[in-house]
């Protein structure tokens, strides 16, 4: 984990903390934590052995590290950002970014491990029952747009949730929006039927790369299998411009 809590309750990044600010504690579990910082891997906080809570779970990969770095020292240079914390401990949910930005509480999900639908949708309610805008993240990856490309169940489920498009990182504050068009199978030789649209492929279309904040709060009606949610994006009719 990036952030722990020192003896005062403050908040604390692993890359910004020193030893003598300690002791250090989990905002979960309230347990003390021990503060790694070598030259292999970077800074963070770790859970004593066998230590029973969520935040001792897997490990997060080193690009989902750096990728929350990166977008939070973004956002320290951004006038009108405030509030800004790594992994806000918020009981039900823990975003790997929140902010406050025109009076409204913004929260990043950077995904980039499997998700299951239930979890998306446990997450998304979650936020949107404490009035913040949420905002799910894959990383950007070129290889998606070099012909067909079979889109994760997640991704597919992002897509649905935000009106037909995928906000995909790319690096500092920038998103390239994704819209999964039809990929279409040609017949064989023995085929009877002319043209069908796959099942399994799609053909994404890149959209003008955006910043995070010249997103828009959008509040999306409840429409099955999705509840009402708040959702950090484009407007509708921008996202189709």
């Amino acid at each position: 984990m990036l952030c722990a809590y020192t003896k005062e309750n403050a908040s604390v990044l692993a890359t910004e903390a020193h030893k003598n600010d300690g002791p250090f504690h989990c905002p979960e579990c309230e347990t003390e934590l021990i503060l790694k910082q070598g030259r292999v891997k970077i800074a963070h906080f770790a859970h004593l052995p066998n230590t029973d809570c969520s935040y001792a779970g897997e490990p997060e990969s080193e690009t989902h590290i750096e990728t929350k770095l990166e977008i939070y020292k973004a956002l320290q240079l951004q006038p009108g950002v405030s509030k800004l914390q790594v992994e806000r401990y918020l009981k039900e949910v823990r975003p790997d970014i929140s902010f406050c930005f025109e009076q409204r509480y913004i929260a990043l999900e950077i995904q980039i491990s499997p998700l299951s639908f239930d979890e998306l949708i446990r997450r998304t309610a979650a936020y949107t029952k404490k009035n913040i805008y949420v905002l799910w993240m894959p990383i950007l990856s070129l290889e998606m747009f070099s012909g067909r490309y079979a889109p994760k169940e997640w991704e597919r489920d992002l897509s649905s949730l935000y009106n037909g498009i995928v906000y995909y990182w790319s690096h500092g504050l920038d998103l390239v929006p994704v819209e999964f068009e039809k990929y279409m199978l040609t017949p064989g030789r023995y085929s009877s039927w002319s043209e069908k649209a796959s099942k399994r492929y799609v053909s994404p279309k890149m959209l003008p790369a955006v910043s995070i904040l010249k997103l828009s709060p959008l509040r999306q009606p409840k429409r099955f299998p999705y509840p009402a949610a708040r959702l950090w994006g484009l407007p509708v009719d921008d996202a189709s411009a």
